[in-house]
C-alpha cells in the first residue's frame, strides 16, 4: 500500500484522513454514506504514482473522524468540511465524491467554487427525478444489501480495500452515521444546490446497473451541469471506484490531463 491513514486535532475534535502523493495537483475524494475514506484505496493508490496529492477524508462521524457539534444534516457536511479544507491552506483542488459523497461535493463546489478547480461524481444526486426511485441501501435486508449495492458481488469481494476487523467496525458505525445523517429526508438532492454555478469541468461516472441511484440521475445532471460529461460503465452498480477500478482510475486520469492539468 503506497497511502497511509493520519489524523490531527482540528478546533476541538479530532479528523482523519487517508492520503497519498504530494504536490500540488491536489484531489480531494468523498466516500459514500457508511464508508470510510479507504473506500479510495485503489484511486490513492494509482493517482498518487502519476504524481497525484490524493486525500480521501473520512468524514466527520465516519472511520476515525469524531462527530462535530451541530453538523447533523448532510447539507451541513460541505460548509464544515470546506472549513477545514481552507484551514489546511488547500487554495485550490479537484473535488470528487461518490454517493453521498458526491452529494456533499456539489454543495461544497457550489457554495464555494472558487478553489474547486474540477468536479469528480460517482453515483450521486444531484438533480430531482419525482419518478425515478432512489433506494436507500438501509432499508434493504442485510442478505440482499451487497447484492443491492453492487452489481457483482463476488467481483466486489475481490476488489473492496475493506478487509480487517478495524474496517468491519468503521463500517458497522457509518451506517449507524449514515442513518443518523439522513434522517427522515432520505436520499435526496441538496434543496439549496445552485448547478448554474458549477461551470468548472466535471466528470460524472455512473454504473450502468446502479439500483441506488439509477443511471437516470447521472444523465439528468449531465444536462444540469454547464460543463460535465458522462461515462456510463457497463457491468457496475453503485460503486466504480471499487467495482471497476481500472476503468475508473483510467477515466479519472484522462479526465484530469485533459480538462484540468494538460501536460
Amino acid at each position: 500500500m503506497t497511502f497511509q491513514r493520519m489524523s490531527h486535532e482540528w478546533r476541538g475534535y479530532r479528523l482523519s484522513w487517508w492520503e497519498a502523493g504530494s504536490g500540488s495537483r491536489r484531489i480531494v475524494l468523498l466516500h459514500g454514506g457508511g464508508g470510510t475514506g479507504k473506500a479510495w484505496a485503489h484511486q490513492l493508490t494509482y493517482l498518487s504514482q502519476l504524481g497525484y496529492h490524493v486525500i480521501a477524508p473520512d468524514m466527520p462521524g465516519f472511520g476515525q473522524s469524531d462527530w462535530l457539534e451541530g453538523v447533523t444534516r448532510v447539507d451541513q457536511l460541505g460548509p464544515a468540511l470546506a472549513d477545514w479544507f481552507f484551514d489546511q491552506g488547500w487554495t485550490s483542488f479537484v473535488l470528487g465524491g461518490n454517493s453521498m459523497g458526491g452529494r456533499v461535493a456539489l454543495s461544497l463546489a457550489s457554495h464555494h467554487p472558487e478553489p474547486v478547480e474540477g468536479l469528480i461524481i460517482l453515483d450521486s444526486v444531484g438533480v430531482r427525478l419525482p419518478d425515478v426511485p432512489i433506494l436507500n441501501p438501509l432499508s434493504l435486508p442485510p442478505q440482499q444489501f451487497m447484492s443491492g449495492l453492487v452489481h457483482d458481488p463476488s467481483r466486489y469481494k475481490t476488489a473492496t480495500p475493506y478487509r480487517t476487523l478495524e474496517d468491519a467496525q468503521e463500517l458497522n458505525r457509518g451506517r449507524q452515521s449514515f442513518a443518523r445523517y439522513l434522517g427522515e429526508e432520505g436520499i435526496t438532492a441538496d434543496p439549496t444546490l445552485d448547478l448554474s454555478r458549477l461551470t468548472m469541468p466535471s466528470l460524472l461516472i455512473w454504473g450502468r446497473h446502479d439500483r441506488i441511484v439509477p443511471l437516470a440521475y447521472g444523465q439528468a445532471l449531465r444536462q444540469a451541469l454547464p460543463d460535465a460529461e458522462l461515462l456510463v460503465i457497463e457491468d457496475c452498480g453503485h460503486l466504480p471506484h471499487i467495482e471497476t477500478p481500472e476503468l475508473t482510475n483510467q477515466a479519472i486520469h484522462d479526465f484530469l490531463t485533459r480538462r484540468i492539468w494538460p501536460h
